[in-house]
């Protein structure tokens, strides 16, 4: 049989039985010698919905050329044009981000069905770029059968089995062997091949065929061990079992208090198990950063290997679309398990709201750091059946209003682990704490005193008249204390007293400043550049890595292929790095929560650690800078009032409180002005 044979028609479209993959694709590919697709994003529809032709494809020793364009976000494309890597690593990077997301979506047979096509040479995979960066959307497909008759289509063809989307597509199609139509067909061949051979003047394109196969076979060798665990491989402590019978109890709603580092994320994974035993429902879980949506999904994976698993952020775009094709899925197969894994901010959008609201099931909504969750309606009450609100410092200070408010919007607190009882029943490791003096300019002091002066002019009456301003100004003169000359000048001293020489991260400040050749630089880069002089292997951790870099960090630092992480605020919440063994802090916010979260990050149980050290330099200021002083000795109350060296410690934070005039009351917890930080999309 050849395409002559087949009543092939002029168009089709996306919904119905006669869409594109069922009436021309499945059957043409049973006479089919060369199948040549270029799709624009990839989506794991494309081979999907044609699989049930593939068989007869490969025995009659048939091809497939595909091309598909990678989703470059804005980070992508700053570290292109500034030249910090390699142009072809990058672009390689971000299609994988995609790439790996949608063959998650295949069963384990599909998954080896695709992994054998790559490897045996029947499918060869390219990805495409413009010279300027953009996106190859040129959407195109040819068949040839084994008489060298071609068909060409060409719109925007889904590939769709049986019109899953919503959307309403249609392509046109024409025939090689129809009098009129065979240079058209020529025509779209011609570009194809430009594309393919590397000859097209606009558009660059790379080799992907290896790392597609490396991926597929990293993803079957995940699931092969997890079914050999045969479950996550976690075992529940009885605190954490304590707090999902709590949860349950009060009609699956609730607030967990638990020190960071205690497991919550395993609390809240099994809570919904938990939950799901009993009801269905779907599961919505919440978290401020990109990367922590792809550490809970790499957590959730293991606990329900056959859920459909949808990731919303920036990094990718396509999520609505996957959400809305699931939820149809999920009205003809009632067993189908839908668990989104969103951030915050992608929470919040009008998309993500209309998109969700076509599952008219029942609802789950787990918020992760909830006390960055500020938008609150008393409507998503309504729309989530059960709630589960997780923080290690729910409140901001000496004020408890807010936590409060905040744990009441999810029903309550129903359990509390404070860090002090962590210690205690060895939950976390032990910590030394060590501070570094050094000493403050005064032009510094100068600067800080007319910051002050500023905030105070905001104020009528005891009440904020200008919040923003404030909020501002108040950044301002915490970062004279965190960029002080004497940090900066040191960061060498500093670091010849880390006595670990492995696992060591450095929190750095977020200004800049002048190099040994006068070039203006990021305070990160120079901390990144003293460390790699002083024989650590030290990488960075910053917003400008991608999702997928930063957690190939986190698991090169855990093996001890990388000694130090030089970071600012982003590994502060939810990260996951058990290994850390010692932490170097030369910048800080007065933000008790910032205390606690990197304090926590620091104490994780992991293999054979036994204690932790945190190196912290405080900037002392002229003994009438209270003010200054207050700022920098409530982080020194708060790190050693628990700390294995608790005497000495604080012996010496009684002499300082002396010398500047104030008593303990002055640096205890304490009511700050909260600061919101960007949280990702």
């Amino acid at each position: 049989m050849n395409y002559k044979d087949m009543d092939i028609k002029r168009s089709y479209i996306s919904c119905g039985e006669d869409g594109i993959a069922d009436a021309l694709i499945i059957p043409a590919l049973k006479c089919t010698n060369h199948y040549c697709r270029s799709v624009g994003y990839f989506s794991s529809g494309v081979f999907e919905t044609i699989m049930d032709g593939i068989p007869t494809f490969v025995r009659n020793g048939g091809d497939i050329k595909m091309i598909a364009s990678p989703k470059l976000n804005d980070e992508d494309i700053d570290a292109i044009n500034l030249g910090y890597e390699e142009k072809e690593r990058i672009i390689g990077n971000a299609f994988s981000r995609e790439f790996l997301e949608e063959v998650e979506n295949f069963n384990d047979s599909r998954l080896a069905l695709l992994a054998e096509l790559i490897a045996r040479g029947v499918l060869d995979i390219r990805i495409a770029v413009t010279n300027t960066l953009g996106d190859y959307h040129d959407k195109l497909g040819i068949l040839e059968d084994f008489e060298g008759n071609k068909v060409a289509f060409y719109g925007s063809a889904n590939s769709s089995k049986n019109g899953y989307r919503d959307n309403y597509d249609k392509i046109r199609v024409v025939k090689s062997w129809i009098d009129g139509q065979k240079d058209s067909v020529d025509d779209e061949m011609e570009e194809f091949d430009s594309l393919w051979n590397g000859t097209n003047k606009f558009v660059e394109v790379y080799e992907y065929k290896e790392s597609a196969r490396k991926h597929l076979l990293q993803v079957m060798e995940r699931r092969s061990n997890l079914r050999k665990q045969g479950n996550t491989g976690i075992k529940l402590r009885d605190y954490q079992e304590e707090a999902i019978k709590a949860w349950v109890n009060n009609d699956y709603h609730g607030f967990y208090v638990m020190a960071t580092g205690t497991g919550k994320t395993w609390t809240a994974i099994y809570s919904a198990k938990r939950l799901l035993e009993e009801h269905s429902a779907t599961v919505v879980i919440c978290a401020p950063y990109k990367h922590l949506v792809k550490q809970w999904a790499e957590d959730v994976r293991k606990a329900f290997h056959d859920a459909v698993l949808i990731m919303v952020s920036s990094e990718n775009p396509l999520w609505d679309q996957k959400i809305s094709q699931a939820i149809i899925n999920k009205r003809y197969n009632k067993n189908v398990q839908i668990i989104i894994i969103s951030t915050i901010v992608s929470f919040n959008l009008d998309r993500f709201t209309n998109v969700i609201s076509k599952d008219s099931s029942d609802k789950l909504l787990i918020v992760d750091e909830a006390h960055r969750f500020t938008k609150r309606s008393e409507k998503l009450k309504n729309d989530y059946k059960y709630m589960l609100g997780l923080s290690a410092t729910p409140y901001s200070g000496r004020s408890a209003t807010s936590g409060k408010e905040l744990m009441k919007y999810f029903g309550g607190q129903v359990f509390d682990l404070p860090i002090e009882t962590a210690l205690y029943k060895k939950f976390l490791v032990p910590y030394y704490y060590k501070p570094i003096f050094v000493y403050a300019t005064d032009d510094e002091e100068e600067r800080f005193r007319k910051q002050s002066r500023i905030i105070a002019s905001y104020f009528r009456n005891g009440k904020c008249i200008d919040p923003e301003s404030l909020a501002k100004t108040l950044r301002n003169r915490l970062r004279i204390i965190s960029m002080a000359q004497a940090k900066i000048d040191g960061i060498g001293d500093f670091v010849n007293k880390i006595e670990e020489k492995d696992h060591v991260v450095v929190y750095c400040g977020d200004g800049r400043l002048y190099d040994d050749t006068g070039e203006e630089i990021r305070h990160i880069r120079q901390v990144k550049r003293v460390l790699n002089d002083m024989d650590y292997k030290a990488s960075q951790f910053t917003a400008q890595e991608n999702m997928m870099e930063r957690m190939e960090l986190v698991d090169a630092f855990n093996k001890g292929e990388i000694s130090a992480l030089a970071a600012i605020r982003c590994l502060d919440e939810g990260i996951n790095i058990p290994s850390i063994k010692s932490a170097l802090i030369l910048s800080s916010n007065d933000d008790y929560r910032e205390f606690v979260q990197r304090r926590g990050r620091i104490l994780r149980l992991y293999d054979d650690k036994e204690s932790a050290v945190i190196y912290d330099v405080v900037v002392l200021p002229s003994n009438d800078m209270t003010e200054w002083a207050k700022i920098e000795l409530r982080r020194y109350r708060e790190y050693a009032k628990l700390s294995i060296n608790y005497d000495e410690t604080m012996d010496e934070l009684d002499n300082l409180l002396v010398q500047y005039g104030l008593s303990e009351e002055d640096v205890d917890v304490y009511e700050y002005e909260e600061m919101e930080d960007e949280i990702d999309e």
